[in-house]
């Protein structure tokens, strides 16, 4: 009886405990260190600079579920470092350059360079490069893109000097000009490409590693702002309907006031005319239940200086509603942001043109 009790004596129990709970303990601890470790990442994903040189790079990380994801997420990173004092003003630049790079206006490598100022663009950055990618333990992907300052400062100086060396001929060509609106055309092409430049040597700046700012390029683009204001006081439009409805001829003055011309209602000074042909009629659609209106939209432009037409801009289209006069109500409305739209791009198109 007493080798039975002293067989479970509970601090005798107590001291074989003891050391497998501890065994336990330190082996616990090991293990977690370990799964650390496999987790750990290497240094540029929190601080690029650790491995690769400021110096030498313009460096931003991304992350994804996958390696383009990441990839995508870094360029994404990068093209925000671009995004500096956007305000009303630098909005204006990128709504110009937008239109221009969609109208072939500028070179390639402009339109190309000029694409960086897209917030959250997936596209290939010139001069870009990814330096180096990782996953980690639980399947998160990292990217470091990596932009070459010295050899990308390079590029954006040579586009920098040939879009001055185009301001200078568009203002040389605008200066011999005695039509108003070639002069027009010419001096808006001549600040369009002044407008880039200003984003381009704000670009050029952070990428030397200083403030984002337009320098000379900004002064530039305010003096042909002011040329093109003084021509524009002389760019005085008439507008000849016998069939626009007030919806419609209120959507063409705004589009031609917006563009700087001023509505005049006298031949002798006007040195554009803009007529408008607007028809409707009624569509049968052998339908019970709704009304259908089509309509077509012709505008015709002429430079009374020099007797010459523009191409003509043409739209239509076909609008239902329960009662005709709602249709033809709904055919203006339509009609209306057809003008504000596609008008409004074929307008900046035409005054883009080359003499």
């Amino acid at each position: 009886m007493e080798l039975i009790q002293d067989h479970f004596n509970p601090m005798k129990t107590k001291l074989y405990v003891l050391p497998i709970f501890l065994a336990l303990l330190f082996a616990g601890c090991s293990s977690s260190k370990n799964t650390s470790g496999s987790n750990s990442l290497p240094d540029w994903v929190l601080d690029p600079s650790s491995e690769y040189s400021e110096q030498q790079y313009l460096m931003a990380v991304g992350s994804g579920s996958s390696l383009n994801d990441a990839r995508s997420d870094a360029l994404s990173s990068l093209s925000q470092i671009f995004q500096v004092d956007v305000d009303a003003q630098e909005n204006l630049y990128t709504e110009s350059i937008d239109r221009n790079i969609n109208n072939e206006v500028y070179s390639e490598n402009t339109s190309e360079l000029l694409n960086n100022i897209r917030l959250g663009t997936n596209q290939e950055l010139m001069n870009t490069t990814i330096l180096d990618s990782e996953i980690d333990a639980n399947g998160t992907y990292y990217a470091l893109a990596g932009m070459n300052r010295a050899e990308s400062s390079q590029i954006y100086q040579q586009e920098i000097s040939n879009n001055n060396k185009r301001i200078s001929e568009l203002e040389l060509n605008a200066e011999s000009e005695d039509n108003t609106i070639q002069k027009l055309m010419l001096l808006t092409q001549a600040k369009s490409f002044a407008a880039a430049n200003v984003v381009l040597t704000k670009q050029l700046n952070i990428i030397r590693g200083g403030a984002g700012t337009g320098g000379s390029a900004t002064h530039t683009h305010t003096q042909l702002q002011e040329k093109v204001r003084s021509v524009q006081q002389k760019a005085n439009v008439i507008i000849n309907t016998d069939n626009a409805t007030e919806t419609v001829r209120s959507a063409v003055v705004s589009v031609l006031q917006n563009a700087g011309f001023n509505i005049t209602d006298s031949n002798q000074n006007a040195i554009l005319e803009v007529s408008i042909n607007y028809q409707t009629q009624r569509a049968d659609l052998n339908r019970d239940d709704a009304e259908f209106a089509k309509w077509e939209l012709v505008i015709d432009l002429t430079d009374l200086e020099s007797d010459r037409s523009f191409q003509t801009f043409i739209t239509e289209g076909r609008d239902g509603a329960p009662s005709y006069a709602d249709a033809l109500k709904r055919a203006d409305f339509t009609a209306r942001n057809k003008i504000q739209n596609d008008f409004t791009s074929f307008l900046n198109k035409e005054l883009m043109q080359n003499e």
